[in-house]
């Protein structure tokens, strides 16, 4: 009768601590698991993400870190000076079409020099897409007020991560 006494006071404690470990671990989410994200810190989506960072790997070299043609190989001897992405007027004329085009077959596809290689082979066409998404940012960053007011998040098909 002991032992029965004995083994229920030890299955007793186990749940009472299992269940004690189950509570502490869903508090310790948040509520609803919930993603905190400190003040002043914009939702950015995964292509907006993806697209900054391809932008950085293969085509600041060229086109500088913020898109504005003075990447390393500006004053190296280029023939032709890289495009500044940073100004509306060069979008004036070019759709995402057109810069789909120029990335997927390279900048002589669409009539210009042959120095910016046709990166079709080397990425997927979603990020090319990603790519144009981010070559577009760089003339909108222009255009935000000097106020240091951020602009409002647009509606991505991404999903959203902190950044």
């Amino acid at each position: 009768m002991r032992e029965v006494a004995e083994k229920r006071k030890h299955g007793v404690a186990v749940s009472v601590f299992a269940g004690f470990f189950l509570v502490s671990l869903l508090a310790g989410c948040g509520a609803a698991g919930e993603k905190h994200r400190p003040s002043g810190q914009e939702k950015v989506s995964y292509a907006s993400m993806e697209g900054a960072r391809l932008f950085r790997h293969y085509c600041a070299i060229c086109h500088g870190e913020n898109g504005d043609g003075s990447g390393r190989y500006y004053g190296g001897g280029l023939a032709a000076v890289p495009a500044d992405f940073t100004q509306e007027a060069f979008f004036s004329e070019r759709d995402d079409d057109h810069l789909f085009k120029a990335i997927s077959d390279g900048s002589a596809s669409v009539g210009k020099t042959n120095l910016c290689p046709p990166w079709g082979l080397t990425l997927h066409e979603e990020e090319v897409g990603f790519l144009v998404g981010h070559i577009r940012s760089f003339a909108e960053k222009e255009q935000q007020p000097e106020n240091g007011e951020m602009a409002q998040p647009t509606e991505d098909n991404g999903d959203e991560v902190n950044q």
